[in-house]
């Protein structure tokens, strides 16, 4: 009998372990998904995810989603997967060796949902190809975002950012340095900023006025 009672004792103290073991796992079941979830409709598994953003950028999407709830969740999405670094160009500092600054601005903090920091820069480089580079940078992220020259000194959305601009590609990653060459034998003059910006949802994401 007192075997049996230990026996006993010992089974449930295992399933009490395997429990706690594998309770992040399991707890999203005994869950209802609804409105009382930290970020509704975004699925249970992220919910703690989502708690650990920065207060203001949680309250911002919260408050985006008053407005445009399909929008605030891709965006609640991109915000929590993390930073996508830029590769690293092992040559970048051999080319700008002896390199002519033609134009420079800082990136800016637009809100808590829109922002970035480090430099803009476009440099002529010793054999003339001209390039603008990004260094110590960093953005928010988003979906589609693309680089561009832009006239206006600070669009914010796609009709400031106009027809005219620059399309430079892709942005290569919202963390590090990285590089975009400019079009030979093209007038640089009339362009006055750097823009990231979201295709998707027709935003800067930041903005580096160039003087």
């Amino acid at each position: 009998m007192q075997l049996r009672f230990r026996f006993i004792l010992l089974t449930l103290v295992a399933l009490i372990a395997v429990a706690v073991w594998t309770f992040p796992a399991w707890r999203g079941y005994f869950r209802e998904r609804g409105e009382h979830d930290a970020f509704p409709g975004l699925a249970l598994d992220l919910q703690d995810d989502f708690l650990a953003l920065p207060a203001d950028v949680r309250a911002a999407l919260l408050d985006m989603r008053e407005r445009n709830v399909a929008m605030a969740l891709e965006m609640a999405l991109v915000a929590i997967s993390g930073p996508e670094a830029a590769p690293i160009d092992v040559n970048a500092g051999d080319a700008l060796e002896g390199a002519r600054v033609l134009a420079s601005g800082e990136f800016q903090m637009l809100n808590a949902l829109h922002y970035g920091a480090g430099t803009a820069t476009i440099y002529e480089l010793a054999d003339s190809t001209r390039i603008l580079r990004f260094e110590d940078f960093s953005s928010a992220r988003c979906g589609d975002v693309r680089v561009y020259l832009a006239r206006d000194p600070q669009p914010l959305s796609a009709l400031q950012l106009g027809d005219d601009s620059l399309d430079l590609g892709r942005l290569k990653g919202n963390i590090g340095d990285q590089s975009y060459f400019l079009p030979p034998d093209h007038d640089l003059s009339a362009y006055n900023s750097a823009v990231v910006f979201c295709r998707q949802f027709d935003v800067a994401i930041t903005v580096a006025t160039l003087r």
